[in-house]
């Protein structure tokens, strides 16, 4: 969970520059587009090593088919939320489309920059050498 510190936090600030430059550039719309956005990309980022990491610790051969599931269950709930935040006659309404994107794709990015850094520096073994 260090990690997680390492990265929640400063994507979180990105999140936020992103919303007050979307509210500047667009207004509420932009406004609320961005923060949706990068609450999105927060919560499901997040919520895959924060699921993952207890399940690999207790069963590690459990962990890749959990993975996979959890990751169909994100991309279908992600799918839904986008059709639902891109209706026009919906919630489509209230955001700015231009400002939902921006905020995704510059937390995501930050997001994985920061994870991988954050990686990189704990110094995890990825696999252990027999003694023979």
């Amino acid at each position: 969970m260090r990690i997680m510190r390492r990265v929640f936090w400063p994507s979180l600030a990105v999140a936020v520059v992103v919303c007050v430059l979307a509210a500047v550039l667009g207004g509420r719309e932009g406004f609320w587009g961005a923060l949706v956005g990068g609450v999105l990309v927060l919560a499901f980022l997040g919520s895959s090593p924060g699921l993952l990491e207890p399940v690999a610790k207790a069963h590690p051969s459990a962990s890749l088919p959990v993975a996979l599931v959890f990751f169909t269950v994100k991309a279908v709930i992600a799918i839904v939320l986008l059709l639902l935040l891109l209706d026009p006659d919906g919630l489509g309404a209230h955001v700015e489309a231009r400002g939902l994107a921006a905020a995704m794709v510059v937390v995501a990015l930050a997001w994985v920059a920061l994870y991988t850094l954050a990686f990189r520096r704990s110094r995890t073994l990825l696999y252990d050498l027999d003694e023979t």
